[in-house]
């Protein structure tokens, strides 16, 4: 960054992570000169001090300054920055594309300076985070980084070669892309990368390629690199999104204590933030109560999470729970009509929820074209979490006899991800599987391990005055305890099979059950039996 004499302590300041002191400074020296290359460098103390209001004016500012002066290198500059940031702090995506466009007109047909490079960087973001669209990412990335190579501007290079990783991965180019996002993140975290900023964003894209993937090993690995230096550092609003993005690997790991305490600490601190962000650790929490049996509060955190992809997923898993399979498809549905089919890995776990929506629902024909789509997807990407996802799917497709071998696959595969849940839900539909086969020795024992791992999880949650079962559980346990099977419960609650037998799956866990006579002596003990109102 460029400045006047007097500002070098403020650019040393911002260089060194000292965001508070670069904003003193910076401020300082706006008021002095109006040197749009100050308002640049305040616009970047206050992005990491996570104060939206002066981050946006301060970048407005810095293009005006720029444009009087006459420098359309400068403005185009500012301009890129307040296209990204404008959607990032909730000023507006059409705002956003208005400054990209901007910034596009001021540089013209020039290729020859390392402003078209980043202008390329800032529409990838925009390709990736907003419209979902990594085809288009991956061009503007190649781009970017081709330009770089010229203009021999090297923190262009590596950030450029990190979007591009990232959307080969979302492609379902998982080696090629790691390998990309491996390599920058490196660079970048030994200090090869000069502005912070972008060191910290090489490495969110990192740790959500690891998330998208399943890839917990390697997610773990770096959150514990970042988290190092944004605690060093002082990289408040990085180390927000590393502790949210860990949050995830906690849960799918099995810990969901430590996810749950991660995430509501990440939005305490992030309350009065503006940045769409936050939405991300509001969507994982309320999975995590899904998770827990807490549907109600679920469902209301889901709710606030809008549109994003994981909560749309969350919430039509969380229909399914509640035993309402047509709201169910019908959300997950919607979402895949968004997703473009190219987009590999961001359709993985909606079709994953899709099959046994449809199923549910009366969707026969869209339930085989999701586990067909599955199964084409992990072929091409082949990660045991994927793969796991293919065989539950062709699991449920199957008949009585044939799901066992693929349900044993499942299992084994989400064991090998180290996908704590997704592995004792496939027990449950195992241990299902096996007792319709005959093998009632077989399906206690999935059972009972599949149970080692649920009930722990509903044990620790806060339990309301309602008690730990949903409206429809109760229904459900009432009919067990009339002696009622799966089967004619079915038609008794006119839902699916399926739909009763996930019920019983999570009252056994909710209720720390192991069989059908206990949850019968349980619902009788509760006033809930025979002749219960």
């Amino acid at each position: 960054m460029r400045t006047t004499d007097d500002g070098a302590d403020a650019v040393a300041e911002l260089r060194a992570g000292r965001w508070v002191r670069a904003a003193e400074l910076f401020t300082a020296l706006t008021a002095e000169t109006d040197d749009p290359h100050a308002h640049e460098g305040l616009a970047q103390a206050a992005w990491w001090l996570d104060d939206a209001a002066t981050a946006l004016g301060a970048r407005e500012a810095a293009y005006r300054g720029f444009r009087a002066a006459g420098d359309d290198r400068g403005a185009a500059r500012a301009a890129a920055a307040l296209g990204y940031d404008s959607m990032l702090f909730g000023a507006g995506v059409a705002v956003g594309r208005g400054w990209l466009a901007r910034s596009s007109d001021l540089l013209g047909e020039r290729v020859d300076v390392p402003e078209v490079g980043w202008l390329s960087v800032r529409r990838a973001e925009v390709a990736l985070n907003v419209d979902h669209d990594a085809a288009v990412a991956l061009g503007h990335a190649t781009n970017a980084r081709e330009v770089g190579r010229a203009t021999a501007d090297a923190d262009l290079v590596v950030v450029a070669a990190a979007l591009a990783g990232f959307a080969h991965v979302r492609l379902g180019d998982v080696d090629a892309g790691m390998a990309l996002l491996d390599s920058a993140a490196a660079a970048a975290t030994a200090g090869d990368v000069d502005d912070l900023m972008w060191m910290g964003k090489i490495c969110c894209w990192l740790i959500s390629a690891c998330q998208e993937t399943h890839d917990l090993g390697r997610a773990s690995d770096w959150c514990a690199r970042v988290e190092e230096i944004c605690l060093r550092r002082d990289l408040a609003p990085l180390f927000a999104v590393c502790r949210t993005q860990y949050a995830s690997v906690l849960h799918a790991s099995g810990d969901s204590r430590g996810a749950e305490s991660t995430l509501v600490e990440v939005l305490a601190g992030l309350e009065r933030s503006r940045r769409l962000s936050r939405l991300d650790a509001v969507s994982q929490l309320g999975e995590v109560r899904r998770r827990q049996g807490r549907l109600v509060e679920a469902e209301q955190l889901l709710g606030q999470a809008g549109y994003l992809p994981s909560a749309l997923t969350s919430l039509a898993q969380l229909r399914l729970d509640e035993g309402d399979p047509s709201r169910a498809w019908s959300t997950v549905a919607e979402l895949l009509r968004r997703i473009p089919t190219t987009q590999l890995l961001d359709r993985v776990d909606a079709l994953a929820v899709a099959v046994p929506a449809a199923l549910a629902s009366g969707h026969e024909l869209e339930a085989r074209g999701a586990a067909d789509e599955l199964r084409r997807i992990a072929d091409r990407v082949a990660t045991s979490a994927i793969t796991a996802h293919a065989d539950a799917a062709e699991a449920r497709m199957s008949g009585p006899g044939d799901d066992v071998p693929l349900w044993q696959d499942a299992v084994r595969r989400f064991h090998v991800a180290g996908l704590v849940f997704d592995e004792a839900d496939a027990r449950l539909e195992l241990a299902e599987a096996l007792h319709h086969g005959g093998d009632d020795a077989g399906a206690r024992e999935e059972k009972a391990r599949a149970l080692a791992v649920l009930a722990p999880l509903r044990a620790r949650a806060d339990r309301s005055d309602a008690g730990p079962l949903t409206g429809r559980q109760v229904e459900v346990i009432r009919l067990i305890a009339r002696g009622l099977n799966n089967s004619e419960i079915a038609a008794e609650l006119q839902v699916s099979e399926h739909t009763v037998h996930r019920h019983v799956a999570n009252i056994y866990t909710a209720l720390d059950l192991g069989s059908r006579a206990a949850a019968a002596a349980y619902a009788v003990g509760h006033g809930l039996g025979r002749g219960a109102p």
